[in-house]
């Protein structure tokens, strides 16, 4: 929406006979904030607001809601071409979002029916197409984008930067601008000002992240915090405001007063003066937010949201800190239950606002380095694309893209990603300590992620990196509680073993999560719990699985094969003596699977390689084995009857 309403600010500045209509969504943020910047135009009749029904694409897994998401937008639809028939608009501007998706989609139609050719100018923000303007770039005249590796036909792109309103941005930097969106504000002038927001319908990770920290920052008697919450609007469950309160009333250790010095607030309309007012910003990734950050000359900590569409938010956050214009905090993922939920770092946030607050040079080469990536001409260059395309001028000389770093590990998707990991674990590759930190970030991602996929995946490559400091996450994920989550995934509770295997540690927890593995309804899950044993034993100090030899003996009469085979193989790594199994051994001599008794070979070769027993012993119950083959050789007795009809004389298939 902001970007939309900077442009449409451009378009009357440039021509104030124009006339304006915005198609949003009801009860949405453009429903109060539309009106409050359109008010004169309004009044006077040049601008008008509609709404038209959309909602976001639910995805093909559930069919009641996919069905409710196309009956929804063909209502839209219907509504916004009736609209646009009536409005008879030149340009359409869209800047993304499911709330333009009714309008591109009318416009579409119309234009192929010929009852109305509007120009199509999409603008999109992020590193990466977002899914309606992927959609949509096909048939626009223009894609304006804000990074310059976004992907686009050369044809229809323009690299124009990010538009920001200039309502948003501060005219003035200087002392007195400060100090008088200070004292509009009700803050003293000396005061240390923290304005925290993540949104206007709120980031439960910022909310939670802030008030956490609360008892960190109000420590010092001059820090004020100004906490946007987020309004809660129309589909939107999350209530930041509530959620924000019931938090804080579980804190300890505030100071006397700190209530005078905390300002929360669900939503702000005068940003500029928030900008103004404070030393540190602490906000998403999205590029409007720190696109104002820069404009407005504030040093920022940047909190991005994990798992989207190609790491958009962490690629945004991470130009700003390469440049060195901002800080960047990653979400990590806390149990909650049997939940994982994304969560900051309180004392790691705590610890670098106060550090900032406490370093003003250090604040001033951040808004230094903020204002050099700021593109001011921006605006100007929208407005002549816009007249371009209408036939009012010869378009504008787009900017010079710049360089950007690349990033090995942001922008993979999760297959992509656990291969990288996989490679690293072989030796193959290597990561740098920064890129690690990525890759657990994003690996945070997937572990919060609904469903069963990337949940999956995570609990793998938790394993595959080695990160030692989610071990909690991979033992609550493979053992759960009645009832829980994950206790309902199977295929994650497999995995979580994976993980737990190539992780490589023996503590207690860990063993305790075996232990009810092996007992694990789902026959995989049980498969990998043994193979995890196995792994881990022959790393550990003799003993140290003891206490699951009588577990792993139940599991040799397991129904599935790879419980058995798996059960032999750690035997093998974890008895003390042949006697504590030789009766599961002989009474599996003649199991019906040649992979266990492969199996129980090789746990004899890891016996005698411990010295457990002599390679007599080994050699003769070996021996015993072998004789339950016939031929020691696997029959197939479908062929072999074959090879007996007669005139075959004894050849073979």
């Amino acid at each position: 929406m902001a970007p939309a309403l900077a442009i449409a600010e451009e378009v009357r500045r440039r021509h104030p006979e124009a006339s304006f209509l915005y198609v949003g969504v009801a009860g949405k943020a453009e429903a109060s904030m539309v009106p409050r910047a359109w008010e004169a135009d309004i009044a006077a009749g040049r601008a008008k607001l509609r709404f038209a029904p959309s909602r976001g694409y639910p995805g093909a897994s559930n069919p009641v809601a996919l069905a409710k998401f196309a009956l929804l937008l063909l209502v839209g639809c219907v509504k916004a071409t009736l609209m646009l028939l009536m409005f008879r608009p030149q340009v359409i501007v869209a800047t993304g979002g499911y709330v333009a998706a009714p309008s591109l989609f009318a416009a579409f139609a119309l234009s192929r029916l010929r009852l109305l050719r509007p120009r199509i100018f999409v603008h999109e923000q992020n590193a990466v197409l977002g899914r309606l303007n992927k959609l949509v770039a096909g048939f626009a005249d223009k894609v304006g984008v804000a990074f310059p590796d976004t992907p686009v036909a050369a044809s229809k792109r323009a690299y124009v930067g990010y538009p920001v309103r200039g309502s948003v941005v501060s005219t003035d930097a200087g002392p007195a601008a400060r100090a008088e969106a200070r004292e509009k504000l009700g803050l003293p002038d000396d005061a240390r000002v923290v304005f925290a927001f993540g949104g206007s319908q709120g980031a439960r990770t910022i909310n939670r992240g802030v008030v956490d920290a609360l008892p960190r920052l109000m420590a010092d008697p001059k820090v004020h915090v100004i906490h946007g919450t987020g309004k809660r609007l129309a589909g939107n469950p999350y209530d930041g405001a509530a959620d924000s309160e019931r938090r804080i009333q579980g804190l300890a250790g505030l100071p006397e007063g700190w209530r005078d010095r905390y300002h929360p607030k669900d939503f702000f309309f005068d940003m500029a003066a928030n900008y103004a007012a404070s030393d540190v910003v602490i906000c998403r990734g999205g590029a409007g937010s720190l696109a104002e950050v820069c404009a407005n000359g504030v040093a920022a900590v940047a909190i991005p949201k994990a798992n989207l569409p190609g790491d958009h938010q962490a690629f945004n956050a991470n130009v700003l800190r390469r440049a060195g214009a901002a800080e960047l905090v990653f979400e990590r993922v806390d149990l909650q239950g049997d939940e994982a939920v994304e969560s900051v770092d309180a004392d790691q946030l705590a610890d670098i606002v106060l550090g900032l607050l406490g370093n003003p040079k250090r604040r001033r080469a951040m808004v230094e380095a903020g204002r050099a990536l700021h593109r001011p001409e921006t605006l100007e260059l929208c407005g002549q694309l816009i007249e371009a395309m209408v036939g009012a001028g010869d378009g504008p000389k787009l900017l010079e893209p710049p360089k950007l770093a690349t990033d090995r590990v942001l922008g993979l998707d999760s297959g992509r990603l656990e291969g990288l990991l996989a490679r690293v674990a072989r030796g193959g590759e290597s990561l740098t300590e920064d890129e690690r930190r990525t890759a657990l970030y994003k690996i945070d991602g997937y572990l919060a992620s609904a469903g069963y996929v990337l949940p999956a995946r995570g609990c793998r490559m938790v394993g595959r990196g080695r990160y030692s400091e989610r071990v909690d996450v991979l033992i609550s994920f493979a053992t759960g509680t009645d009832g829980g989550r994950h206790r309902m995934l199977p295929i994650v509770r497999r995995d979580a073993f994976k993980g737990l295997a190539w992780l490589g540690l023996c503590s207690e927890p860990v063993r305790e999560a075996l232990a009810l593995g092996i007992t694990d309804p789902y026959f995989e899950a049980r498969a990998e719990a043994v193979v995890a044993i196995t792994a881990l034993a022959r790393e550990a100090e003799p003993g140290t699985f003891d206490a699951l030899l009588e577990p792993l003996l139940a599991c040799t009469s397991d129904d599935s094969f790879e419980v058995r085979m798996g059960a032999m193989r750690a035997l093998g790594e974890i008895a003390g003596s042949f006697d504590a199994i030789a009766d599961a051994f002989r009474g599996r001599r003649f199991d019906n699977n040649w992979q266990v008794r492969t199996a129980m070979i090789e746990a004899l070769t890891r016996l005698t390689e411990r010295g457990v027993i002599d390679p007599t012993m080994a050699s003769e119950e070996g021996h015993s084995i072998l004789r339950t083959s016939d031929g020691y050789r696997i029959v197939f007795r479908l062929k072999q009857a074959f090879n007996e009809l007669p005139g075959r004389d004894g050849k073979g298939a």
